[in-house]
């Protein structure tokens, strides 16, 4: 081929992609020129080679260059069709689901209500997980907000309050925040707007709003410069008390509210969006560090520090600069101080902390409640696939493949549990309901308030709808596409061999497992809670009733007076008819209230790795007498032990073995921490339990009011009629002494002592309740199978009765049955459960998670259980018809 053909031919195959022309155009080209030679040789047109050629090169080039993009729309049309394909199979399947559904509305019915109670029970707990574990805090950035505490790693604590010569030195010497704020909780006297009234208030240092991010919506937060004694006379208020008490009145900031008898401008209000762990505070005061002229202490800890860190600071980061602050401390002050540090951690798990751990174990096991909904609607379903054997088999031998099949079932199974969940909702709305009403009042922490239906709560009952119709679906889906046609064809779908009786078996010994294991839990904390009613409080508790009084600074400015008003209001109280005893205390045991100190041991050097430390209460002269509190030694506090003679105390029995091991602690002294008064030990009482029935005793030391004079106290009253009937008659007296003094915290002794466990009965109420919903869901499975079974063997029945078999005989047959699968299912229960359990032993109280009875006692109420739900299937067979049955 002459040259000019080759650039001829080699333009030709312009036509073609790069890529084509590379790997193939020299053979094309010398396949050509073989053409065009044979064709000179024979004498043919070479014209006609040319012309073929060309249409070739231009035909098959530009195939090339354009095939691909036509490929790739035929593929995409391709999928589209299969895709439409689908969703008119999904929208049949669908639309036969409900068809298949109202025909049988009964099974539908019960099936629904069974996922509806499991469902809607998961999504009650799930609304709480939401509100007070997933949802983000209400603050701006709050990943960089932490809370700050003093820690002792000799005592094994993190999270001790904090003084506030401490807190003022970290404020200066730390680098790694944007600030931090200080907090204390106290109560003022709301006066000159009708009836006195005793609220809660936080005492804030101010930067407190500035660091969670908060902007009043009237007025301002404080100023620095109102921290100081004298110029912090302001206050900021709640949202909800500016609506119940100033009825939302927009001009309310400047004007001046009486709280304890001193007048304080309203300098801001809250949003109503703005929300903190403590609901019970209703407004905002400065917290000054005035001590009477005195430096703020160091020893005496009360201080809530928050914080928030500099952009790109970690936890991690912000510890290792509070480490250098505590040592520096340390060395600074080595008495106070030895062994003190300063522990930051992350606010949202300290705000979570008290009711992760509850709030997970109910998750689990509202799960297991599921769990056996979906195993009773699994066997429903089972049940219902042997009568649809032949159906299925008709449409496997028309050409329907076992995805298909199975894709069917599944459809119909995530309607069916579609519909439960819809119904759920209305559960879930009476759950949350429950949840709000048995929800402890003193539990403080975000998001008690915020549980509702909300979307992401809808989103998650969607979302456990369809893989709860996944789980209890899957197994009758397999059933039904795997059997054999010929088979199911011959059989018609009447023959027993139609359910898969060990699968069905199998799910009932599951049930049985997961009930027991549920109830095994409940059963524990039940255990526990009745351990923790009966440990002894060391405290009278029935006829009791208590009363806070506490007397503002303004009218009330010296001890002296504080005395005298205190002794005058337990007298006119003593007077009161009815009333047997009156006593007087600063903190009531089980209420919550606390303070503690460090003690000094006359004689006794302290080290560093025995710290001293006790709780002070003062008390008045009868309240041993009233609370019952048993006298072990020495003598009580008396009418003599005032400021002017020398200072004693009554130390409890911890207290005297711990610092006194094997001697009497009677004429033993010790100074508190910081103090320079040395007093002398009088008398040793009982323990009381102060923190609550299941925590240990602690050391505490009682000490005459006259000589710890305290500006409130809980009086007690010991009453020979029912104390409530004498509220009226204790406010009035309080009345007669000062008008403006409120009466706050009303209350009997047995509702101070049902309050502090309230967090223990209200977990084992819902475990409760979710063990017994299990128990019926348990008991309606297993009658809904034996049943089933029964009628699948009624033929077998029949010939048994007719070969001579007694009924009782038969009876006993499926009684055996049921049982033996029970005991299976609790073998399997109860070992998981003790096992189980031992992760959660911090939430029982003197209880073994392998408590004979717990165990024993679940074991028994479900072979009951079992023998119930089998009794009335086994009646059934025992009064099979021979000759009806066996006619077929």
């Amino acid at each position: 081929m002459r040259r000019s053909e080759q650039l001829l031919y080699r333009l030709l195959l312009l036509a073609f992609p790069a890529q084509a022309r590379c790997e193939f155009g020299d053979d094309m080209a010398r396949m050509f020129s073989e053409q065009l030679g044979e064709a000179r040789a024979a004498g043919r047109s070479e014209t006609r080679i040319w012309l073929s050629a060309a249409v070739d090169a231009l035909r098959a080039g530009l195939a090339e260059r354009f095939i691909p993009f036509h490929s790739r729309a035929v593929a995409a049309r391709r999928e589209s069709r299969r895709w439409r394909w689908w969703v008119h199979a999904f929208q049949q399947d669908v639309r036969y689901a409900f068809r298949l559904l109202l025909k049988q509305p009964g099974i539908t019915a019960i099936a629904a209500l069974t996922l509806a109670l499991g469902i809607g029970a998961n999504t009650a707990i799930f609304s709480a997980v939401n509100a007070v574990l997933l949802r983000p805090l209400p603050y701006p950035d709050a990943h960089r907000l932490v809370m700050l505490y003093e820690k002792r790693l000799k005592e094994g604590v993190l999270d001790n309050v904090v003084s506030p010569a401490d807190f003022l030195d970290w404020v200066k010497m730390q680098q790694s925040f944007d600030g931090i704020a200080a907090l204390t909780p106290t109560t003022v006297d709301l006066t000159g707007t009708g009836e006195p009234v005793r609220l809660f208030a936080g005492a804030v240092s101010p930067p407190f709003f500035e660091i969670l991010g908060i902007v009043p919506s009237l007025g301002r937060s404080f100023l620095a410069e109102e921290s100081v004694d004298g110029r912090d006379q302001v206050v900021v208020l709640g949202y909800k008390l500016w609506q119940e008490h100033y009825g939302k009145d927009a001009g309310i900031v400047g004007k001046k509210i009486l709280l304890s008898g001193r007048p304080h401008e309203v300098v801001g209000v809250l949003p109503a969006t703005f929300e903190f762990p403590d609901t019970t505070i209703g407004l905002w005061v400065p917290l000054s560090f005035a001590n009477g002229g005195r430096p703020p202490t160091r020893t005496g800890h009360f201080l809530n520090v928050y914080g928030r860190m500099k952009k790109g600071v970690t936890v991690e980061q912000a510890r290792g600069d509070m480490d250098r602050v505590g040592a520096q401390l340390e060395a600074q002050y080595p008495e106070a101080n030895r062994n003190h540090g300063v522990h930051v951690a992350d606010l949202r798990g300290e705000i979570q902390a008290p009711v992760k751990d509850g709030l997970l174990t109910l998750l689990a096991a509202v799960a297991f409640v599921l769990l056996i909904a979906c195993v009773n609607v699994a066997n429903l379903l089972l049940a219902k696939a042997a009568a649809r054997r032949r159906e299925m088999a008709v449409r496997a031998a028309v050409g329907a493949g076992r995805w298909r099949l199975a894709g069917q079932a599944l459809t119909e199974s995530v309607v069916l549990a579609i519909l439960g969940g819809t119904a759920g909702l209305l559960v879930a709305y009476w759950g949350i309901e429950v949840l709000r009403q048995i929800t402890p009042r003193e539990v403080q922490v975000l998001g008690v308030d915020q549980l509702k239906l909300d979307p992401v709560v809808l989103g998650f009952t969607f979302a456990l709808s369809i893989v709860s119709g996944l789980v209890f679906g899957l197994l009758p889906a397999w059933h039904l596409a795997s059997q054999d046609v010929n088979e199911s064809l011959k059989e018609g779908g009447r023959s027993p061999g139609g359910i898969r009786r060990r699968l069905r078996l199998s799910l009932v010994v599951s049930e049985i497992a997961l009930a027991s294991l549920l109830l095994v839990g409940a059963g524990l904390t039940l255990r526990s809670f009745q351990t923790v009613l009966q440990a002894d409080p060391g405290s009278r508790q029935e006829g009791i009733l208590t009363a806070y009084v506490s007397l503002p600074e303004v009218r009330y400015p010296d001890d002296a007076k504080r005395v005298a008003a205190f002794d005058e209001i337990e007298q006119r109280l003593a007077a009161l008819p009815g009333v047997r005893t009156v006593g007087g205390t600063s903190h009531l045991p089980l209420s919550g209230q606390d303070s503690r100190t460090g003690v000094v041991i006359e004689g006794r050097e302290p080290t560093p790795d025995t710290p001293t430390r006790a709780h002070p209460r003062a008390v008045t002269l009868d309240y041993f007498n009233t609370l019952g509190i048993r006298l072990i030694e020495g003598r009580n506090i008396a009418a003599s032990d005032t400021g002017e003679t020398p200072f004693v105390a009554v130390i409890n029995e911890t207290m005297a073995k711990r610092y006194w091991p094997g001697i009497s602690p009677l004429g033993k002294r010790f100074f508190t921490a910081g103090g320079t008064v040395k007093r002398e030990v009088i008398g040793v009482v009982s323990d009381v339990k102060h923190w609550g029935f299941d925590r240990p005793v602690n050391p505490e030391m009682y000490f005459p009011q006259r000589q710890m004079v305290w500006d409130g106290l809980t009086f007690v009253l010991a009453t020979d009629v029912d104390p409530v009937t004498l509220t009226a008659a204790v406010r009035e007296q309080l009345k007669t002494v000062d008008k403006d003094l409120p009466l706050s915290s009303v209350r009997t002794m047995a509702e101070v002592a049902s309050r502090s466990v309230a967090a223990r009965r209200s977990a084992m109420l819902l475990l409760g309740i979710f063990g017994a919903l299990a128990l019926v869901l348990a008991a309606a499975g297993i009658y809904a199978v034996m049943a089933q079974l029964v009628a699948l063997r009624s033929a077998e029945i029949g010939v048994r009765l007719t070969l001579g078999a007694q009924p009782f005989t038969v009876m006993r047959l499926i009684l055996r049955e049921g049982l033996v699968h029970s005991v299976i299912g609790l073998a399997l229960g109860l070992g998981t459960a003790v096992i189980v359990m031992r992760a959660f032993r911090g939430m029982l109280f003197r209880v073994s998670p392998a408590d004979p009875l717990t165990l024993g006692g679940v074991a028994l109420l479900l072979l009951a259980t079992t023998a119930l739900a089998c009794m009335v299937p086994a009646r059934r067979a025992m009064r099979v018809d021979p000759v009806k049955v066996l006619r077929f």
